[in-house]
């Protein structure tokens, strides 16, 4: 085949726009502060972000730390490189905090983040269980950095196994923690565990609120996806305990049911039960968010959160919202920003990102008490 100069210019210029269009899939465009003049006025730097995940390798004495096996992995890595960092830098767990802080204020719509730690797995018997652990973020990490930046709030974790977690909630609680976070499924927790209701009692007398991951887990290696059922949450609301149920349930069955609907039967009884809106727009659950889209019964409950770091799939939207909202959610690179657009754009109301500044409100006041 003869190939001409005209078609080598053609080819080599199709190349290049392919490669930019990829590159661009994942990253998007640089945002600027401008950007924020297009935030509805009531929003623009007022939002609260209850779901970002504080992580890291141990760099600068952090105390952070993940598995051999989490650090390989495809997520880890391809995550790091679409906020432009790598697994490998010597200032990993710094320059991940200062490129948040730079994505909050270039997002427009929120004042601040939960800052969430993350526990160890521990056993039956109490005992920490590193080898089963995929990342681990101290609350004394997350105390200092919600101590030293206004953009965090402090979101402390601490599996209700330890031998010493209520010591450790009543601490956190004096470091001014306004949540804790748990992934059941990785972590083995069992909420309707006995041994969890003391746990709750003291939750509720500190106004603490809980975040637990609800549903199926599909991002590490999982104990068992039993833990992640919604029905579970009954026992910490008995004890009067804030309940917000991470991703709404938005993945998996128990007997045949969504997780999704065995949590949106749970709402008229227990007003202390709220659910966030942290991975919907992922490229694992962007179904679910279309289908929460069209709940608009269940908007009073909603509380928003993004699961950053994890990158929003702003192209599997394309089509379903009207196509200058979806371009103005793809073109962002900041991923704060991008999934702000991509739930806009399919209607879900503004409230709820003013929402958790009014549930976490009395943890909030009695910590600044």
């Amino acid at each position: 085949m003869k190939l001409n100069r005209r078609k080598l210019l053609w080819g080599g210029a199709t190349t290049v726009a392919l490669g930019a269009s990829g590159y661009k899939l994942f990253r998007g465009f640089e945002d600027g502060a401008e950007d924020s003049q297009e935030i509805p006025q009531q929003l623009q730097r007022a939002g609260l972000d209850v779901h970002v995940h504080a992580m890291g390798v141990g760099t600068g004495n952090s105390g952070c730390w993940m598995s051999d096996a989490m650090k390989r992995s495809i997520q880890a890595r391809t995550g790091l490189w679409t906020l432009r960092l790598s697994i490998d830098q010597p200032d990993l767990d710094q320059a991940y905090i200062g490129y948040l802080i730079r994505r909050i204020h270039t997002a427009g719509f929120l004042k601040q983040v939960v800052l969430l730690a993350q526990d160890y797995v521990y056993n039956e018997q109490g005992e920490r269980a590193p080898l089963r652990t995929p990342f681990y973020t101290p609350n004394d990490y997350v105390a200092r950095l919600a101590r030293d930046h206004a953009e965090f709030l402090f979101g402390a974790s601490i599996h209700p196994y330890r031998r010493d977690a209520l010591d450790e909630l009543d601490r956190v609680a004096g470091h001014g923690a306004v949540l804790v976070k748990w992934i059941p499924n990785v972590q083995a927790i069992r909420l309707n565990d006995p041994r969890c209701r003391p746990f709750y009692r003291c939750l509720a007398q500190h106004k603490i609120a809980l975040l637990p991951h609800v549903g199926d887990e599909q991002a590490m290696v999982v104990a068992g996806q039993e833990y992640g059922d919604p029905r579970t949450l009954a026992a910490p609301l008995e004890e009067g305990v804030t309940v917000i149920a991470a991703h709404a349930a938005s993945l998996g069955y128990r007997d045949g049911r969504s997780n999704f609907d065995l949590l949106a039967e749970m709402f008229p009884k227990w007003p202390n039960l709220y659910a966030d809106t942290s991975a919907l727009t992922l490229i694992t659950r962007w179904r679910m968010l279309l289908r929460l889209a069209e709940r608009t019964g269940l908007y009073a409950r909603l509380v928003h959160g993004s699961d950053f770091p994890l990158p929003p799939a702003s192209t599997v939207f394309i089509g379903r919202m009207p196509m200058r909202r979806w371009w103005n959610a793809w073109k962002r690179e900041n991923p704060l920003r991008r999934d702000f657009e991509i739930k806009q754009g399919l209607g879900l109301p503004e409230a709820i990102y003013l929402r958790g500044y009014q549930v976490l409100a009395p943890r909030i006041s009695a910590a600044r008490a």
